[in-house]
């Protein structure tokens, strides 16, 4: 069902709601005889139907904003319990501002006192509002709660997509007949080197398998692994990679999806040309709170940019904060940055 129908029904009910109240209050709270034609003018009822529904949609609004700002803590309960009160305190004031302000319309003689029942009214009229809009927020908070559950498979389903095409990407015959032919050039030439080659080869194979079963990582993880994938791409085509950070300690411990910084340090070695005659220098800072890796433009002639691992590492940021990763594709520099998660 469209918004636009959704808004139509709470409209009709919020008006439905309010001159219930209307009728029901001043036809059995006592009030002075002769004031029913003053009372049911044209104002009257629009007013009415003008406040109900400002008060019906504020609530909406509040209880869509809960859900948004923390649907996934357990503060959320104490959220709705106060918006619950809130509601209920605010219904019960509103009913009783209209009937003491009615009464000093028509020229009661004692507008704040409610004689022969009419508290019980007030109150029975009250328990109907709050009857009415507890099914309501009820029935928002199973929407909503629809909607989450659909994020979050669809965010799942994002991850293990991108999970995939990393340990792919990594273990995918080119790359792994790359990386041997070097390792065996490197027992032969330097069998120290070939060490070290085979530390951080593991060490790529094991982050990308152990990352497939956690939705966050570490930025320091990030980093780290990051050293161990670069120098691998050194090792094999020179001592021609270099990268640049700047990032203070205190955002070590802020989060990203995993993968997220081998993915932008994969696209720069895919897409450009790097050797001896013409170095990478990658900068790796943080910015405004988001995680900016920028490079120099050198492109590749024969490699094709489909930009697929870009546009998924979108959706996934999308999925997981609502924000979008910016691409910077200037003539000499291209740029990508992506949001960093709270701890």
């Amino acid at each position: 069902m469209s918004k636009h129908i959704y808004h139509i029904l709470y409209f009709i009910l919020f008006s439905g709601l309010g001159f219930f109240s209307y009728l029901l209050l001043t036809n059995y709270t006592e009030l002075p005889a002769g004031s029913e034609e003053a009372l049911t003018s044209v104002g009257a009822p629009v007013y009415i139907l003008f406040v109900f529904n400002i008060l019906g949609f504020s609530i909406l609004q509040f209880s869509n904003w809960i859900n948004r700002k923390s649907p996934l803590y357990l503060i959320k309960r104490k959220r709705i319990v106060g918006l619950y009160v809130l509601t209920a305190l605010t219904l019960l004031l509103l009913n009783y501002a209209f009937i003491v302000l009615a009464k000093m319309f028509v020229g009661a003689a004692e507008p704040f006192v409610f004689p022969n029942g009419g508290s019980r009214i007030l109150f029975t009229v009250w328990l109907v509002e709050l009857v009415v809009v507890s099914l309501l927020l009820v029935n928002q908070s199973i929407l909503n709660s629809l909607a989450l559950q659909k994020k979050a498979a669809h965010l799942q389903e994002e991850n293990n997509r991108a999970k995939y095409v990393a340990l792919q990407n990594q273990m995918n015959p080119h790359f792994l007949f790359n990386s041997l032919n070097t390792l065996i050039a490197e027992i032969e030439y330097d069998p120290k080197s070939a060490v070290v080659f085979t530390r951080n080869l593991s060490d790529v194979y094991r982050y990308v398998l152990q990352s497939q079963h956690v939705p966050f990582v570490m930025l320091k993880d990030e980093v780290d692994f990051v050293h161990s994938y670069v120098a691998l791409h050194q090792v094999r085509l020179g001592n021609c990679i270099d990268i640049i950070y700047s990032i203070a300690d205190s955002y070590l411990s802020r989060r990203l999806p995993p993968l997220t910084l081998q993915l932008l340090i994969e696209n720069v070695i895919k897409h450009n040309s790097i050797n001896t005659a013409k170095p990478m220098l990658i900068k790796i800072k943080v910015e405004n709170d988001m995680l900016v890796v920028s490079n120099p433009i050198c492109p590749k002639r024969s490699v094709a940019t489909s930009g697929t691992g870009l546009q998924n590492l979108s959706n996934r940021y999308q999925l997981l904060t609502g924000r979008d990763i910016i691409v910077e594709h200037k003539s000499d520099c291209f740029t990508v940055k992506v949001p960093l998660l709270d701890e």
